[in-house]
């Protein structure tokens, strides 16, 4: 093989490695990347994703980069003995292998536990909200520190309608077979499950309309089966409570 079959070859890996790295974002954009988060419970999901993919991605650009590096410096040439110098063992790099791996597992399974609070544990002073999932539906029943809409559900049966800044407890309930209630810029996923009730919480820092969908597969009509969270400011939640019937 002549040395410049060699760097052809070579510059063919190095693309085909390259190539879609660099067209992965675009191709990927919709399905890979973090939700913008709009409240505590996401920006928590949200830092420890950017904590994990930050690390592989350092992983994986120093291995990558030492493996190219490693290719070029050390590619067989003319004059160059084909096998370099063998090496037995080596205390010092086998145990830094086994370490560090270690440690970096470590540090985020501590940062994950560090985060957990802000979205499993609802505030005490929650607005109390009943969710009941049916096929191919979800419905909303105001409970506890909702004020005036205590006891009453929402104008439109299927859109969720919450002050800002108001942290909002969810207790879930599944009234045929399982479902999974879940608008990804406001907090986690929870399961409706039959029997069960099953909690969630979340508190939108901004107003706005909301989306999310049953992400538990719960029948033919499951694509239909989408989720709204109207968030409102204060002023005019007084208003929209105070007018439901």
């Amino acid at each position: 093989m002549t040395v410049a079959h060699r760097l052809r070859t070579l510059v063919a890996a190095v693309t085909a490695v390259v190539a879609p790295l660099m067209l992965a974002p675009a191709a990927l954009a919709d399905t890979a990347t973090p939700e913008n988060p709009a409240g505590p419970a996401s920006h928590a999901i949200d830092d420890i994703y950017r904590a994990v993919i930050g690390t592989t991605m350092v992983i994986f650009i120093l291995v990558g980069g030492w493996l190219v590096y490693s290719a070029i410096r050390f590619r067989a040439r003319p004059g160059r003995p084909i096998d370099p110098p063998q090496m037995h063992g080596s205390s010092r790099l086998e145990w830094g292998w086994t370490i560090v791996p270690v440690l970096i597992l470590v540090g985020l399974a501590g940062y994950t536990f560090h985060k957990l609070p802000d979205v499993k544990n609802a505030p005490s002073d929650s607005m109390v909200v009943s969710v009941l999932a049916q096929q191919f539906q979800f419905s909303y029943t105001y409970g506890g520190n909702s004020g005036a809409a205590q006891g009453k559900t929402p104008s439109t049966a299927t859109t969720l309608v919450v002050p800002e800044n108001t942290p909002v407890k969810l207790e879930v309930h599944a009234k045929d077979v399982a479902h999974d209630w879940w608008v990804p810029a406001l907090g986690p996923k929870v399961d409706a499950i039959p029997g069960q009730t099953t909690t969630t919480w979340f508190r939108a820092d901004h107003t706005g309309t909301f989306h999310g969908q049953c992400s538990e597969f719960c029948g033919v009509g499951h694509a239909t089966m989408a989720i709204t969270v109207k968030v409102v400011s204060a002023s005019d939640w007084r208003t929209y409570a105070g007018g439901l019937k």
